[in-house]
């Protein structure tokens, strides 16, 4: 939760998309040009580079927004040969849900139960100006 709250700042005032096309959206709300549909149960190979959305602290993000329509527990988990890797879900409201950065070096995982509606996957590095492959694994119940 350290410095992810900062980046949530950026939500507050709802996370209304614009700009879409097939698979990214433009989410003024996030200060990024790049936010991904992604459905839970999928996975996605991502790279953090210099060129990607910042968190307040400067690290690299990418944001990926998925829909529930009815409550469910869900399953996140992070992994990477060259990253410490963070990963946190944000609601719609930009309110921090739930944060993983502990999982060890090269992983990170966690299990929250969600009420239906929209939320963000933020994947991310614990340390700014790390950069690298990683691999995004989702299920739910």
């Amino acid at each position: 939760m350290r410095r992810f709250l900062h980046a949530c700042v950026l939500l507050l005032s709802g996370a209304i998309l614009a700009g879409c096309d097939d698979s990214t959206f433009v989410d003024d709300n996030l200060d990024c040009d790049r936010v991904r549909s992604f459905s839970l149960g999928s996975s996605a190979n991502g790279s953090l580079d210099p060129s990607d959305c910042r968190l307040g602290d400067g690290s690299a993000v990418d944001y990926y927004r998925f829909r529930l329509s009815s409550s469910r527990d869900v399953y996140l988990s992070m992994t990477s040969n060259v990253i410490d890797p963070y990963v946190a879900v944000v609601d719609e409201f930009g309110n921090l849900v739930a944060e993983e950065d502990n999982g060890g070096a090269g992983f990170s995982e966690m299990s929250v139960f969600l009420p239906s509606g929209t939320y963000y996957i933020a994947a991310s590095s614990f340390s700014a100006g790390d950069y690298g492959d990683y691999f995004l694994d989702t299920d739910s119940d």
